[in-house]
Formats: structure tokens, C-alpha cells, sequence
């Protein structure tokens, strides 16, 4: 088979796992809301843990980790554990899945939850390296987006450290950049209120509001 064609496939598979989207789908099942349309906007676990509490922020958390460990387990049995790079284009389809539901108008989460379950079967030397010191900053601080862009920015350091001589290395690092860095993106507007003093911390509530856009500000006052 094609080399191109299998990326595709597993591009194609991540994607299919990675479209299934917890917060929204338990959000419509146990609350009757779409979870898009409280606190920050975003289709992800912060925001459902947020708005709609501890227990359902809890199995989206989890539902989001586990359908990219069985969407790359899928992959791995098919091409084999080593293939790491063909796992990472299924890593690509989760996470592009996740922040762009086919059937949500594609707006979708951030992606750091999927970027979790990724690197928990791919390579755990890089989830414990980046992610120990992300939760001690998240402990110490409460701010969850600051602990998510440390997270990213130590997963490329470790790609690096660990497959720059590697057979298909390049890609791996390059795979792992463009995720990483795609979702340092999409939380522009947590870098701006960081930097502003605004940021929520982790056990603030979210009370019921317009959702905010990448600026930070809500969807309603950027109409005005």
C-alpha cells in the first residue's frame, strides 16, 4: 500500500474517534444544553467541568483520553507499536477530529485532554516529562491554560530530545510541533487574559453567559 495512502487512513481513523465529542454529547444527554453555548464557548473538559460539574467533567476528561489511546491502539495493531510516526498522523486526526466536529459546524474543544491520550500510548517517557511538571504548575497556580501551553511546549523539547536520530524522527518532531503549537493557538485568548490578570482558576464556576471569542471578550459585546 501506498506510504501516503496509510498516513491518510490513519489521519482518517483518528478523526473518526475523535469527532465523538463527550462534553457535548453528555452536555445534551444530562443537561438539555449545548455546552458551546455557556462560560468560554469551548467544547472541552475545563468548560464542562466549569459548567456542568465535577462528575461529567470527569468522564469527559476521560472520554477524551481514552478515544485517542483506542484510536492509536488501532493503529498500532494494524502497523505495529514502533510505527510511531503513522500513530502521530492518527494523533493529527484525534485532535483535528476534536477541535473540528464535522457534525458541530466544526467548533469543536482545543485538543489537550486528545493530546494526553496520544502520548500516553505513543511514548510515555514524553507524556511524564512534560506533563509532571505542567500538573505542578497547575497545582501551584490553579490555572489550567498555563499548565496546558507548558505541557505543549515541553512535548516538542522531549520530541527532540527523543527522536531527533530516530528512524522517521523528523516526522515524529514535526507532528508533535504542529499539534502542539495548533493548540497554543487556540488558547490565545488564555494567554491575553493571563497576561491581563482575568484568567480563571481551576473551582471557579462558570455561571451561564454568552460564550467568549479568542479575544477574550463575549460573543454578544463583540457584536456591539
Amino acid at each position: 500500500m501506498n506510504d501516503y495512502l496509510i498516513r491518510l487512513i490513519c489521519v482518517l481513523i483518528g478523526y473518526f474517534f475523535g469527532c465523538i465529542q463527550f462534553s457535548y454529547i453528555l452536555g445534551k444527554l444530562e443537561k438539555k444544553i449545548d455546552i458551546r453555548d455557556y462560560g468560554s464557548g469551548n467544547a472541552g473538559y475545563t468548560n464542562a467541568l466549569r459548567v456542568m460539574g465535577n462528575r461529567i467533567g470527569f468522564w469527559t476528561l476521560t472520554g477524551d483520553i481514552l478515544k485517542a489511546v483506542i484510536a492509536l491502539g488501532i493503529i498500532a495493531l494494524i502497523w505495529g507499536y514502533d510505527a510511531k510516526w503513522l500513530m502521530l498522523w492518527g494523533g493529527a486526526g484525534v485532535v483535528l477530529g476534536h477541535n473540528h466536529p464535522f457534525y458541530m459546524q466544526f467548533k469543536g474543544g482545543k485538543g489537550v485532554a486528545a493530546m494526553i491520550g496520544i502520548y500516553l500510548i505513543t511514548d510515555l517517557r514524553m507524556l511524564l516529562i512534560a506533563g509532571i511538571p505542567a500538573l505542578v504548575l497547575l497545582y501551584l497556580t490553579k490555572y489550567m491554560s498555563l499548565a496546558s501551553i507548558t505541557y505543549m511546549v515541553l512535548l516538542i523539547v522531549t520530541s527532540v530530545v527523543f527522536y531527533l536520530k530516530a528512524p522517521f524522527g523528523l516526522e515524529v518532531i514535526v507532528i508533535t510541533a504542529v499539534l502542539c503549537l495548533t493548540t497554543i493557538i487556540r488558547h490565545r485568548g488564555n494567554i491575553q487574559r493571563l497576561i491581563a490578570g482575568t484568567e480563571r482558576k481551576m473551582g471557579q464556576k462558570e455561571t451561564p453567559s454568552a460564550p467568549q471569542n479568542a479575544e477574550g471578550t463575549t460573543e454578544e459585546t463583540s457584536k456591539k
